[in-house]
């Protein structure tokens, strides 16, 4: 920072000349690659000393100006966003203690909005952690009167500071910003991921939504995506200009592959849903639009095309509601429909997964839950659908799947594992599968009980439901200490010994420091002889399946067990990677693989499971 004295200087100059200029960072749908809005972050005079926000403020601070410094700083960001006509809502950051004492008369607000030709509900105020109020009623108090004018509010860089989760309980916010540090190398670090879980299941609960911020790389980005977090900011995506660009960058307007969190044989898709209603060109004079809603009492929704482009949905109350008026018929009956027609509205691709337009619908801020969406095929509109069924065809497939799940776990059983690699292979679908099988696991459960041995049992559920997250695949439970993972995409081999890592470290936990420091416990054999067991270990069996000689899931099974088989002969955690594409029973005796391990050894005699949950009665892997 500058000396004092030319400090105060270029302060009352960036005072008096309103000397402050903004960028504007886009914040993405991830789900819908539409712009939720833009965060307005303000700047001193280019190249003066006061030019860092970090500097400006400090500043500020010092010389007892930060209540006229933020006006002018919102004062600016509000010109900027109104006079660019920016899609979306502007986030503007403001402290504590500002909204209270400069807030609470609504006049001030209403008039600048006004002046700028904005509305309330175009806004989403920011609460930072600087400057905090002297009473959290006031601040309360304040955020209910801005409300009415249709303000929403957000809490910034949740996790970055100490006042974060008391602001989300007093104020309950509309959105939560999560502090970049949790989003910055999120793909790698599994305690990051814990945490934008927990943020995520919170803000579900409590009616909140979640934005990330400082997404970097493209890991970043698909791990945040994996998670289901849909809304999103950062230098990969956008950065912060003077004018922002209106274009999709390129990581999202890619078409991604769409996976559902059913599995490949679940997976229904929008097309379900599809209710084939004709639409109307922008230039169908509104009176005609009017007739067809009065001569079929069944219709509630018309979309409007320009071409094969759908560019607005007309709704039969707010149409009716306009004709309603006085002089309606006078105003309304010669001009276009695209007068008056809605801009706000979803589109779909009909083979997008519908639990994945279910998030898209709950994640938008600007719709109503009875809103209907658009379906397209390639950008071209072919119909709509309804809220109502997708909910139906939700719940029908959540029901279907309980029937079937792991009642420990909740996992999927061996009945959608089968259906899963039988679909796979039908359709031609290249996928990779491993096999993972706990090592010990009965001494385990003779030396520390049952209880204990459901507990390993979750740890490890968990860690696949955590792997499911970031990766594309299906995780199933087959029984006992059994589980499957089944890949749509690549091998995922270096991540899966990262999954035998974190295993290693969590199931340290479970065991007695002396058991640890021995590397393992006594204990004896069926036929009663003396042994001593090692720790609870790991194996995963990894093969890729020849599509082309691989029938059935029977024949899939055949290669799984037998590459399990060869981890089991490495007394650590250990990944084998099968050579294997061909099980022995269908190959030719030239196509039969050699394992480059060691000739197979003795298990550790293994007697039956010890509860229900665990018993190994799967029709895939006997």
């Amino acid at each position: 920072m500058p000396n004092q004295i030319h400090t105060k200087l270029l302060l009352d100059k960036i005072i008096h000349g309103k000397l402050i200029h903004t960028v504007l960072q886009p914040i993405f749908n991830l789900s819908s690659n539409r712009f939720l809005g833009f965060e307005a972050l303000s700047r001193g005079p280019i190249e003066s000393a006061l030019e860092s926000p970090q500097y400006l403020f400090e500043a500020a601070d010092l010389y007892n100006c930060h209540q006229q410094i933020e006006t002018i700083c919102i004062e600016k960001a509000i010109e900027s966003f109104a006079k660019q006509s920016l899609p979306g809502k502007l986030f503007l950051n403001m402290t504590p203690n500002f909204i209270v004492c400069c807030l609470a008369n609504l006049g001030y607000l209403k008039q600048l909005l006004h002046r700028f030709g904005l509305t309330g509900n175009r806004l989403v105020i920011e609460i930072t952690e600087d400057n905090p109020a002297k009473s959290i009623e006031d601040l309360k108090n304040t955020i209910t009167l801005l409300r009415s004018l249709g303000i929403q509010f957000a809490i910034d860089d949740l996790g970055a500071g100490y006042s974060g989760l008391i602001q989300w309980s007093k104020i309950k916010p509309n959105l939560i910003k999560i502090d970049r540090y949790f989003v910055q190398d999120c793909d790698q670090d599994i305690m990051k991921r814990e945490f934008l879980n927990a943020v995520l299941r919170l803000a579900d609960n409590t009616g909140a939504m979640t934005i990330v911020e400082g997404i970097e790389t493209q890991a970043e980005l698909d791990s945040v995506r994996a998670l289901g977090i849909t809304f999103a900011q950062g230098f990969l995506l956008a950065r912060p200009e003077v004018n922002p660009r209106l274009t999709m960058p390129q990581v999202l307007s890619t078409p991604k592959k769409h996976y559902s969190q059913f599995g490949f044989a679940n997976q229904q898709t929008v097309s379900l849903l599809l209710n084939k209603i004709k639409a109307e060109s922008w230039d169908t004079p509104t009176r005609s639009v009017m007739d067809r809603f009065r001569n079929n009492k069944t219709l509630y929704t018309i979309p409007i095309l320009d071409g094969v482009k759908v560019i607005g949905i007309v709704m039969r109350e707010e149409l009716m509601e306009h004709f309603s008026q006085p002089l309606g018929h006078a105003l309304y009956d010669k001009k276009p429909i695209s007068a008056l027609m809605k801009t706000d509205f979803i589109v779909a691709e009909s083979d997008m997964p519908i639990e994945e337009l279910s998030r898209m619908l709950t994640d938008e801020t600007r719709l109503e839950a009875r809103t209907p969406f658009v379906i397209t095929e390639r950008g071209h509109y072919i119909g709509i659908g309804s809220v109502r069924t997708l909910l139906r065809k939700i719940t029908d497939a959540k029901i279907e799947r309980a029937k079937h799940s792991n009642p420990l776990t909740q996992l999927p059983g061996n009945v959608p594992i089968d259906k899963e690699v039988d679909a796979l292979i039908a359709s031609k679908q290249a996928f990779s599968m491993a096999y993972l099988d706990l090592n010990h696991f009965k001494p385990f459960n003779d030396q520390y009980g049952y209880a204990k041995g459901d507990q390993v049992i979750l740890m490890l559920a968990n860690l696949l439901k955590q792997f499911q997250s970031t990766h594309p695949c299906f995780v199933g439970h087959i029984g006992g200490d059994d589980f499957v993972i089944i890949f749509y995409e690549r091998e995922h081999a270096i991540e899966l010994n990262k999954l035998i890592t974190r295993f290693n470290e969590s199931v340290s936990d479970f065991f007695s420091q002396s058991h640890i420091q021995a590397g393992g416990y006594p204990g004896q054999t069926r036929s009663g002889e003396a042994v001593f067991y090692p720790l609870l270990s790991l194996s995963i069996g990894l093969i890729s399946p020849c599509l082309k000689s691989c029938q059935n899931h029977h024949h899939v099974a055949e290669l799984a067990v037998e590459a399990k088989k060869y981890a089991k002969q490495v007394s650590e955690s250990y990944l084998y990677i099968s050579p294997k594409r061909i099980p022995d029973s269908l190959a030719k005796p030239s196509q039969t693989v050699s394992a480059p391990l060691p000739p197979y050894k003795s298990e550790i005699p293994r007697l039956a499971s010890h509860a229900s949950s665990h018993v190994k009665a799967s029709p895939l892997f006997v």
